[in-house]
């Protein structure tokens, strides 16, 4: 260990007997060397110590320009030396007013010449041995927050692994829920398309009449509007897929209404098909800046929670209920709640009451990261009894409070 000591002298005779004495130092086992810097004034002083790291600086009081109070008022002063310890010397200042005052101003010994040289030399060894283990501590920390920084790094990495993988997980079960929506106007419009067909084989769009030309045109038209209303939703579909996935990471002034009806457009028809009843009770048109396609991957995690759990307990009557209510919106469902041993572990990394083959555990976890990107965002799951009192509910709360605008 190196310490860099800074005497201050404007007599140069001084400043020399100064350093022989202090070369007589016994070296420990903290203290490898002494770096000596010289300084004959106290300007010259003050550009050394802005220019290095000084780790102690012995200062004489009497000298022309400025005097050693000075000089220490003014490194106590400065930010970048405000922390360099001060050992008053003088031949001059010797009372007791002097002596006081050296010391509220900062210094942290105060010696009068004659100097009595074992007294120094001990008090030096003292000091000089706790700088080196100041020193050592500051080395040590300076190594430890380079390490936290690094596993930081790495857990960010990791983090950015995990949403990476979500999304991946994410859009096989949206391209599934696609076919599912998909399925139902297509086999619409392959039907009007084959009676469309028959009609023609069969020569029962006829045109001999005013009659007759009138309904096969509304039978034309009723058919042409039907197909462009399936065809719409088709797009809607495509479009409502492409925005959840895109990654933007832009806030979108919107409301929870908006995001949950955008959601629901991707998975209503699996939903219905399971048979399961949503209810509605929105209570707030606010509007807010949220990652809104983020925002329906949280919604759209907890839904597909919720349904996986309804098919695995096969229960009846399957019920979710979406609430809002100023900037709150609460997800609940009737699948008989969350069991108690685990209720406080499903937001951890890659725990899943799943099996490997159907699904990876961080949905939950993701779901927590993203609505904590948003301020002071908070999700949170508890069970509550239904409003009837005979089943039990999973109910997840988003709190979104400081993103209103």
């Amino acid at each position: 260990m190196i310490i860099n000591m800074l005497i201050v002298d404007d007599i140069e005779a001084n400043l020399y007997s100064l350093e022989s004495l202090i070369k007589e130092l016994k070296p420990n086992k903290n203290i490898v060397n002494i770096n000596i810097l010289k300084s004959l004034s106290g300007e010259e002083a003050l550009k050394i110590a802005m220019s290095n790291q000084i780790d102690l600086i012995l200062l004489d009081i009497q000298m022309p320009g400025m005097n050693g109070f000075e000089v220490a008022k003014f490194l106590k002063s400065n930010h970048k030396t405000k922390d360099i310890p001060i050992i008053f010397l003088t031949a001059a200042f010797k009372s007791e007013d002097f002596v006081k005052y050296g010391f509220e101003i900062g210094a942290i010994d105060y010696f009068t010449k004659p100097i009595e040289k074992y007294q120094f030399l001990n008090k030096l060894a003292l000091y000089m041995d706790i700088f080196s283990k100041n020193k050592k501590i500051a080395h040590l920390n300076s190594t430890l927050q380079l390490e936290v920084d690094k596993e930081v790094e790495k857990l960010r990495e990791k983090d950015a692994q995990l949403i990476h993988q979500s999304r991946l997980a994410q859009l096989g079960e949206m391209v599934s829920m696609i076919a599912h929506q998909w399925r139902q106007p297509l086999s619409a419009i392959s039907a009007i398309t084959v009676d469309f067909r028959l009609a023609l084989e069969l020569d029962e769009l006829t045109w001999s009449t005013e009659e007759e030309t009138t309904q096969s045109l509304a039978y034309i038209e009723n058919n042409l509007t039907a197909i462009d209303g399936m065809t719409e939703n088709l797009s809607t579909i495509i479009d409502d897929f492409r925005y959840f996935y895109q990654q933007n990471k832009e806030l979108v002034n919107t409301s929870l209404e908006t995001i949950i009806t955008k959601s629901i457009s991707i998975v209503k028809t699996s939903l219905t098909q399971d048979n399961v009843e949503l209810i509605y009770n929105y209570h707030s048109k606010d509007k807010m800046d949220l990652y809104d396609s983020e925002m329906m991957q949280v919604v759209l995690s907890i839904l597909k929670n919720a349904q996986d759990n309804f098919k695995d307990k096969e229960i009846l009557n399957p019920t979710i209920t979406i609430t809002t209510k100023d900037s709150v919106l609460t997800i609940s469902d009737n699948g008989g709640g969350i069991p108690d041993d685990i209720l406080e572990k499903i937001f951890d990394p890659y725990f899943s009451t799943k099996n490997a083959k159907n699904g990876t555990g961080i949905g939950l976890y993701m779901s927590k990261l993203i609505v904590e990107e948003h301020h002071d965002g908070t999700i949170t799951v508890e069970n509550i009894p239904s409003e009837n009192g005979l089943e039990t509910c999973a109910c997840f709360t988003i709190n979104l409070n400081s993103t209103i605008t």
